[in-house]
């Protein structure tokens, strides 16, 4: 034998075969030449020939180590406690036993979830967001409405044309996750008036395209161009007058508005890091032309290469297609033109009526 008898072993091939050339070698030159002939010690060979029984190959077979009996065995009553309390928490065997008190270890706990095929893959993030997009794609069309302001004054290619041409320096955006569609504003200005304003705007234009406030749920973070108290009236107070629902994510819950951040990153991709403006006039006319698009002709990936107006045509075939054609509103212009005195401090003020 070139290869000694353990490094075959090792190998894991066909042990049987082995064991049966080991036993028909000594049987034929003896034990020590088999010893010398295959590598290994004299009990073994001694073993498998004490243990070889002509006409029954089963004998040469591997016996299980396993003891006969273990007096520490967890009984089947508690493993199927065990395995009843995690279906029905999802909780991890430290917390089972500690909330529990089952009489068991903990690492008996987890050979028992592991058995019993009870161990949860951890989701990744594109898991998770599929899932959670699969969850949204069930809502009704305008369940919720998600508003979000994006910074401007950060985007390197965008800022000098800003400061050259007096471009605006925030968007306020309101996006319906079903369909994707997306209703925007522009101004100089983190303020509640503006909120307030586009909020305004976007449910007269939901309203008159057929969609009925009464079922809207409008959703904010917790910025202080959305936030209000008893002696100043915002955002929520404007919705809930027109009909609709207001709700506020929780604190630090950026998660909460990832169809609304998602488009704030898309859009800076593919225009403000892109596109070049010779006055205010060009600007308008671009980011109309962009949302046009983007409502109207661009298919979204993540919503099976359908566009917003092919979603809202799907699900809801009376709603006025026009619903999609948003122009983006100069939120500074609007307002000028009900109170030309009023200038935004801040975010912090709203016009009062005389």
């Amino acid at each position: 034998m070139n290869i000694p008898y353990y490094e075959l072993y090792r190998m894991r091939a066909d042990r049987y075969l082995l064991r049966q050339k080991l036993v028909a070698y000594a049987r034929q030159h003896g034990l020590k030449a088999a010893v010398r002939a295959f590598g290994c010690a004299r009990n073994t060979v001694r073993t498998w020939l004490r243990r070889y029984r002509a006409g029954q190959p089963s004998s040469l077979a591997e016996i299980s180590k396993r003891p006969h009996h273990s007096p520490h065995q967890t009984s089947a009553g508690v493993e199927g406690v065990v395995v009843r309390l995690r279906r029905q928490t999802g909780f991890g065997a430290e917390r089972l036993k500690m909330e529990f008190d089952i009489p068991c270890s903990v690492g008996a706990i987890k050979r028992i979830i592991r058995q019993h095929g009870l161990v949860r893959a951890r989701k990744n993030k594109s898991q998770t967001k599929r899932c959670l997009r699969a969850v949204k794609a069930r809502w009704r069309l305008f369940q919720q409405m998600v508003a979000d302001t994006k910074y401007l004054q950060d985007i390197p290619y965008y800022w000098p044309q800003m400061r050259r041409w007096g471009l605006p320096q925030f968007q306020y955006t309101v996006r319906e996750p079903v369909s994707g569609l997306c209703l925007t504003g522009y101004a100089d200005e983190r303020s509640k008036s503006y909120a307030v304003l586009l909020a305004e705007r976007v449910s007269a234009h939901l309203a008159w395209h057929g969609v009925d406030l009464g079922g809207v749920e409008w959703q904010t973070d917790n910025g202080s161009e959305f936030l209000e108290d008893q002696h100043q009236r915002g955002l929520p107070s404007v919705v809930r007058a027109l009909g609709s629902g207001h709700h506020y994510i929780p604190p630090k819950a950026h998660t909460w508005q990832s169809d609304v951040e998602t488009v704030h990153r898309l859009q800076e991709d593919e225009f403000f890091d892109r596109e070049d403006f010779a006055g205010r006039a060009q600007f308008w006319a671009k980011v109309t032309t962009y949302w046009r698009y983007f409502n109207i002709a661009r298919p979204n990936r993540n919503k099976n290469w359908k566009t917003p107006l092919q979603i809202l045509r799907e699900r809801d075939p009376k709603l006025d297609p026009a619903i999609a054609s948003w122009c983006p509103l100069d939120l500074g212009a609007e307002l000028s033109q009900y109170f030309p005195t009023y200038r935004p401090r801040g975010g912090q003020d709203l016009p009062v009526h005389p």
